[in-house]
Formats: structure tokens, sequence, C-alpha cells
């Protein structure tokens, strides 16, 4: 089976103010790992043997290249600046006829969670971290191993865990995604978890991958990177 991965790059990171102001926030530098966060990503995938990764870039598209060079495959989104992830996701629908793993560029992650989605068997498969429900972030309700519905829309008190911003998907479950993509490709303001959510609305089973207690860590404000620099070490990522 082949297995490729794409790399969500494309986002302007405001939210990190000065610290984003002219470069991805995929192009920040992991405190005390002295490594850019995209560069991780993709170590990390090579050495589990994902040869095909693709970059999905928008703002500051010249920097990601500039950096990563020839080592990965590109993708330019141009509407960065006024929709979603939801519309980068679309915009790359034709992408979508194999298996693949999806990961937001500002997530810092264990290797071993790769290394369990990998093996991972199931059609739609969200990386959750079940001991976490996180203001700020997309929540998930469960019913036992099944995924029930996932989305910032869930209070936080009310959420049964956390999507990490790393999903598998198997050729069906790619198919699936991009005929629901399709059906809601005009909108501006959503996660592409909202067609998983919609998926599930319409009874389909999408399984869940429980990380326990293995790293994470998505950079999304200035808060987010202040605790990385405290609580990051190499013994976090193996």
């Amino acid at each position: 089976m082949s297995l490729k991965a794409i790399i969500l790059a494309a986002g302007k990171g405001s939210r990190l103010g000065n610290l984003t102001k002219e470069m991805p926030k995929c192009l920040l530098e992991i405190p005390k790992i002295k490594m850019k966060i995209i560069d991780l990503q993709i170590k990390l995938l090579r050495k589990n043997k994902i040869k095909d990764i693709l970059v999905v870039t928008g703002f500051k598209s010249n920097k990601i290249k500039s950096h990563l060079k020839n080592k990965v495959r590109y993708r330019y989104y141009k509407d960065y600046n006024s929709s979603n992830n939801l519309m980068t996701m679309y915009s790359i629908k034709d992408e979508f006829n194999e298996s693949f793993i999806c990961i937001f560029s500002d997530l810092i992650f264990n290797e071993k969670i790769l290394k369990m989605l990998i093996k991972k068997k199931g059609n739609i498969i969200p990386a959750i971290d079940i001991t976490k429900s996180l203001p700020g972030t997309m929540r998930i309700k469960s019913y036992k191993k099944k995924l029930k519905d996932i989305g910032s829309h869930i209070p936080a008190t009310k959420g049964d865990g956390n999507f990490i911003g790393m999903c598998k998907f198997s050729k069906k479950g790619s198919l699936l995604l991009k005929n629901e993509l399709i059906k809601i490709k005009d909108n501006k303001k959503d996660y592409y978890t909202l067609a998983i959510r919609n998926l599930i609305k319409k009874k389909t089973h999408v399984d869940f991958m429980n990380i326990g207690n293995l790293f994470w860590q998505e950079i999304d404000n200035k808060i987010d990177y202040l605790k990385l620099k405290k609580s990051i070490s190499k013994n976090c990522l193996i």
C-alpha cells in the first residue's frame, strides 16, 4: 500500500503576532531541538518510509520553497488570506486518489503517533488525545471506538478529547472526503474536519486513534509557543 503525506502550510499564523509576521509558522524553530517544525515533520515521515510528501503553501510560499527546496512536492493555494483549510483541502482534491496522512504544519508530535497511525486500519482515522479537551482547539465526541462528532463547536467542557491535527485516510476514505468537500466547496470559514463531521451525520463509520500519553503540541498562538519552550525535550519526540 502506498501512503503519502499532505502537510497543510498555507495559513498566515496571525495569532502568533510578530513571530510569524514575515514567515509561515511551520518555519518556527522548535526550542531545545534546534529544528524547524516542518523539518521535524519531514524527517519523521521519511524515517517511516513515506516518500511522497506534498506541502500546500500560501502565505510566504517562497520562504517555504527556499528552505525545503526539492525535498517535497508543492501546491500553492492563492486564497489563503480569505478562507480556512477546508478550501485549501478542496483545492487539492485531485490528490485524493490513494491513502494519505494529512498533517497541520504547526504540529509537533512524538514519532510513535505516526507509527501507530500508519499501522491503524480504517477509512478515516483522526489521531485523538482523550486526556485533553482544550479551548481554542478542535474537540471530539465519541462512543466506544467510534467518532460521534468533531469540531471547535463542541464546548471544551463537553469534549471527550482533542483532535491533534493529524488524520489518516484510506483510498476509500480519501474518495469519501473528496466527495464531501465538493458538496461544501464554497465554505470559506471552516476547517476540513467539517467534511468528516458531515460524513458522520450520514452514518459513515469514522474510527479514531487514541494517542495515549504521547507528546503533541500545536502552535496556534504565543502562549502555545511559550508553553512549548518549557515542555519540549528530545525525549518527547521518540
